[in-house]
Parts: structure tokens; sequence; C-alpha cells
């Protein structure tokens, strides 16, 4: 039995880990499978919860410490409080210039959160991100795997109304 054929924590469900290993034999080597994992993972939480990484890195086999700096390099990956769905917002220097300021205080003013916040009916998370790789649109911020561009806060509140 290879050690990624039982999971310590059991904190991966049985579809979880069929996904995963899906993800895992692609790869000539198993840790290089290590970012489609944690969207997996992420996609199924709604973020990344600290007991899932342990048993990633068990099916990886590489150490738990490997797995945990890799979730705190990438701003894509939320370990924090979940939320049905995540607005990401570009704070890059081109979303700034192109007034993300307006975005960003039309998301505070609508949902009545924060970076790093979740709305009191969890439907929302703000989450602040360095690029999103859409700087002709800027400012720009996504919702889930949505992308928009800020057109205003009639517009904005239009658009948060059909994620429910």
């Amino acid at each position: 039995m290879h050690s990624s054929d039982k999971i310590i924590n059991a904190m991966l469900d049985e579809k979880l880990l069929e996904k995963i290993k899906e993800h895992v034999s692609y790869f000539p080597r198993k840790e290089q499978a290590i970012l489609l994992c944690l969207h997996e993972i992420q996609d199924h939480y709604g973020h990344i919860p600290k007991e899932s990484l342990k048993d990633l890195a068990q099916v990886l086999e590489v150490p738990l410490k490997h797995v945990e700096d890799v979730v705190a390099f990438y701003d894509m990956f939320d370990r924090g409080e979940p939320a049905r769905h995540r607005i990401r917002v570009c704070v890059s220097i081109v979303c700034d210039l192109m007034n993300k300021k307006a975005l960003v205080d039309a998301l505070r003013e609508i949902l009545g959160i924060d970076f790093g916040e979740v709305t009191k009916d969890g439907r929302f998370k703000l989450v602040p991100v360095q690029c999103l790789g859409a700087c002709a649109v800027a400012p720009m911020f996504m919702v889930d795997e949505d992308t928009y561009k800020f057109e205003g806060k009639e517009k904005l509140h239009e658009i948060l109304s059909r994620y429910p």
C-alpha cells in the first residue's frame, strides 16, 4: 500500500481525493501537482482548511511545511473564513492608477465589509490580489471565476445580485 492510499486525517473526502489522485497521476513527480490539488481543495471547501494540508502532504509525499509554504506564497489560496463567493480585487499599481479606489469604496459600501472579511450572511468574501492579468480593463475584479470591469456602483450591484 502506498502512503497516499490511506489518509491519516481523512479531511479529504472520497470524491475530492479521487480528483487529487487524477492530478497526481498526470505528472512525472507527485509534488508537481500541488497547485492543481490546492485549487481542487479550495473549490471543494470554499477555502483551504488547515486540516487538509496534512492529508495533501501525505498524498504528494512532501513535508507538510512545503505545502504550507506554497499556500502562504500564493494569494489565490484562502485559508481564512469561507464564503459562498470570493470577490478578488486587483490592487496592483495599474488598477490603482485606473481608480481602484472607486471600486473598493463601492464594494465596501454595498457589502459592508473590508478586505479579508466575510458578509454576515456568508455570501461574499473580499480578497485583495496583486494582479488578475487584465490590465486592459482596469480597474477590475473577479467574482469566483468570472472577470468584470468596474463600471460604477449601479452596475456592480447588478453583478453581485447574480451570485446568491
